[in-house]
């Protein structure tokens, strides 16, 4: 059987006002208080559209390999839900603003866009239950009304969930590098609904639509789930029912919504109260040089000219504060390849711990020169330059301090080092035939043990050295 999945994804731009009135862009603000009689619907409002949504909608598909028209119109999608105070959404259905554009996955394949439009929100509800079957009340929030999105749709070029779940990374990091759009799908500035079908041999299933995705990984669960629900409906020879089913992230499962809708029941009709759009090939030339190095871009140029790994140098440039840290680094003298091993390593692993995003503040690049200084010189062991870095990242403080304060300088003295190799040996009979057997490899057990008597202070290699003398003069 083979797996089909289309992207749906719905993007809030970052712009100050919503799309087609002068209300504030902000889901945050008190309950329906940026709201007025243009994003609400009333009788005689009329919309103006925002020019800077039509300015992140270039940057982004340009971003993405699209071609863009320079004449592309408004329409209107007629539906009815409490959420939708006009009974209508103003999009772009017959003429969008982009279209045949490409994101390229890791692994080199290339997912086609099919198109970009812009559109405006619709508000947002609250269920009185945290699950979507049993809520029994809805609030609704219309401060959402009216942001800008763009919607950008791909073509069923994916067969895996996990490369449903990169796209969505890789599209995140594009639209962040950009600056139109947040891309955080934990609070609805990136949507997804993705549309899945099974083949095999002799028939296809009808599209089944998984909306309320928000999370990468809920995104690759959902399409796993799906995947495997709609493959056994099929193997008991029972019809698949084309559907927009919901994902349920406390449940781990899809539930279904409602049938799904043809596209002539949303009633589409050019919009009567915009014009035409109108782009002009100098404003795309202009905007097109402006646009900042892409993480692609930028990773292949980290691997190819810093001599950066390839898996390094995809982190240090899927984010613009990491990457600019990175790059500060390596223009303060700092090797390019040793930085990049400690920022992904060590630097990301205190943030990671904490489920926060980098911020360059809490190990500034002097404590992290100097960390990585104390390192190189055989001052401090990695084990203790771990730990120095933890502290710095959660008291603030210089690494002078902390390694002066608990006296963590490495002991390589070998006068000072002997008794403990020594103790570590006797107390490992065991261990000693092994090596005296020809298990040579045994000797990074009484490494690790001297370390830990000396609580990471000893210089490994002097360790290393003494315990190979002593061991091999008892042969």
């Amino acid at each position: 059987m083979k797996t089909v999945i289309g992207l749906e994804i719905h993007t809030q731009l970052s712009t100050e006002t919503k799309a087609f009135c002068s209300c504030k862009n902000d889901v945050y603000a008190e309950v329906n208080t940026n709201i007025c009689p243009v994003c609400t619907g009333q009788p005689g409002a009329l919309p103006i559209l925002n020019d800077q949504v039509v300015e992140y909608a270039i940057r982004a598909a340009l971003s993405l390999e699209c071609e863009i028209h320079e004449i592309s119109s408004f329409d209107r999608k007629n539906y009815f839900y409490p959420d939708l105070p006009k009974g209508y959404q103003i999009t772009q259905y017959f003429h969008p603003i982009a279209t045949n554009g490409h994101v390229d996955l890791n692994n080199g394949k290339r997912i086609r866009i099919q198109r970009i439009h812009i559109e405006e929100d619709a508000g947002k509800m609250f269920h009185s239950s945290e699950t979507i079957t049993e809520a029994r009340s809805s609030l609704v929030d219309l401060n959402r009304c009216g942001i800008p999105l763009i919607e950008i749709v791909t073509e069923p070029d994916m067969e895996k969930p996990e490369e449903a779940r990169e796209f969505m990374e890789k599209l995140r990091d594009i639209l962040r590098t950009i600056e139109v759009s947040t891309g955080n799908m934990e609070v609805g500035a990136l949507r997804c609904d993705a549309n899945v079908s099974i083949r095999d041999k002799e028939r296809s299933s009808s599209r089944v639509e998984v909306k309320n995705i928000n999370s990468f990984k809920f995104v690759q669960r959902a399409l796993e789930y799906e995947i495997e629900r709609i493959t056994e409906v099929m193997k008991n020879g029972e019809n698949v029912p084309q559907e927009t089913r919901g994902w349920d992230s406390l449940t781990k499962s899809t539930v279904s919504m409602r049938s799904k809708e043809a596209e002539n029941d949303y009633r589409y009709f050019p919009e009567p109260d915009l014009p035409i759009l109108v782009i002009s090939k100098e404003r795309i030339d202009r905007i097109k040089k402006e646009l900042p190095e892409l993480p692609d871009e930028k990773a292949e140029k980290y691997e190819k000219t810093l001599g950066v790994t390839r898996d390094n140098a995809k982190i240090l440039a899927k984010d613009k504060t990491l990457s600019k840290y990175f790059e500060n680094a390596v223009a303060s003298g700092l090797s390019a390849k040793d930085t990049s091993n400690w920022i992904v390593n060590e630097v990301l692993a205190l943030f990671n711990s904490d489920s926060t995003e980098f911020n360059h503040e809490r190990i500034s690049i002097d404590n992290l020169k100097k960390i990585m200084d104390y390192t190189n010189s055989s001052k401090i062991s990695r084990l203790v330059a771990k730990e120095v870095m933890a502290e710095v990242y959660k008291s603030g403080k210089d690494p002078d301090t902390i390694v002066r304060g608990k006296n963590l300088l490495q002991v390589s003295n070998e006068n000072e080092l002997i008794s403990v190799v020594k103790e570590v040996i006797a107390e490992n009979p065991d261990t000693v035939a092994k090596y005296k057997s020809g298990k040579t490899s045994v000797l990074g057990f009484f490494v690790g043990g001297v370390m830990k008597k000396t609580k990471g202070k000893a210089d490994p290699k002097i360790v290393g050295k003494l315990i190979k003398q002593l061991l091999d003069d008892e042969n």
